[in-house]
C-alpha cells in the first residue's frame, strides 16, 4: 500500500538518494529541502512511502511552491525500481488538491524539452505546453519547455 506525508527531516537522506538516482529531476542541495521545512516557506513537500514489502519506505517526492494563485512544480521523483506503479501520479494529484485548497487556479512547471516520456505524463493530467525558456539547462545544454495546467476552469 502507498501512502503520502509532509517531507519530514528524516528523509532527507532518502530523497537526496532518489534525486540521486533520478538524473531527469532537479539537482538540489540537503539546503535546498531543508527550506521546505520552514513553516514560513511558502511550499511543501510530499513523499510517497510504501508501508510493505522489500520496499518498505520512502520512494518518492513531490516538491511545490505557491504564489498568490499560481502553484510552481519544482521538483518530482520516484526511486527508479519503483517506477510504473501509479507513485508519481499520487504525488502529483496530492500537490494539485493542496494547490486547490489555497486557492491556486493555475501550475507551472519547467522541463527540459528532451525528456519525452515526462513530457508525455504530464500532458496525460491535463498540462500543456505554454512556452519555452531557451537555454533553460546548461548540464547538457537544452530548452525548458514551460508546461501549465489551469485547476479552476473560468
Amino acid at each position: 500500500m502507498i501512502q503520502t506525508r509532509p517531507l519530514a527531516a528524516p528523509d532527507l537522506d532518502t530523497i537526496l538518494a532518489i534525486a540521486a538516482a533520478s538524473p531527469e529531476a532537479a539537482s538540489w542541495s540537503r539546503a535546498d529541502y531543508e527550506r521546505f521545512l520552514q513553516e514560513a516557506f511558502p511550499g511543501a513537500c510530499r513523499v510517497a512511502e510504501l508501508e510493505v514489502g522489500s520496499e518498505a519506505g520512502v520512494v518518492g517526492f513531490i516538491c511545490f511552491r505557491v504564489a498568490s494563485d499560481e502553484a510552481e512544480l519544482l521538483n518530482l521523483a520516484v526511486l527508479p525500481s519503483a517506477r510504473r506503479r501509479g507513485i508519481a501520479s499520487l504525488l502529483l494529484a496530492e500537490a494539485i488538491q493542496q494547490s486547490l485548497q489555497r486557492g491556486v487556479r493555475r501550475m507551472f512547471l519547467e522541463v527540459r524539452d528532451t525528456n519525452h516520456p515526462a513530457i508525455l505524463f504530464y500532458e496525460r493530467h491535463g498540462f500543456r505546453i505554454s512556452g519555452r525558456r531557451r537555454g533553460y539547462y546548461a548540464a547538457p545544454p537544452a530548452d525548458a519547455l514551460v508546461l501549465a495546467l489551469d485547476l479552476v476552469a473560468g
